[in-house]
């Protein structure tokens, strides 16, 4: 039998829920100091933003 220790997910999926919300946190900041993954976040967050933005036909 496999043994899958530390591959239960929580704490990857912890991780991964802060660096989320630290990098949407940061949408305000101009240059802001951020992980590669908090930045990947605040990036999605930019262009979740601009695209709403155009939906409603307004410009960012």
């Amino acid at each position: 039998m496999l043994d899958m220790n530390g591959l239960s997910g929580t704490k990857s999926d912890d991780f991964i829920n802060a660096a989320k919300a630290r990098g949407e946190a940061a949408l305000q900041d101009k240059q802001p100091r951020l992980t590669k993954l908090e930045k990947a976040f605040r990036h999605a967050a930019l262009r979740r933003r601009a695209e709403d933005a155009r939906k409603q036909g307004r410009h960012p």
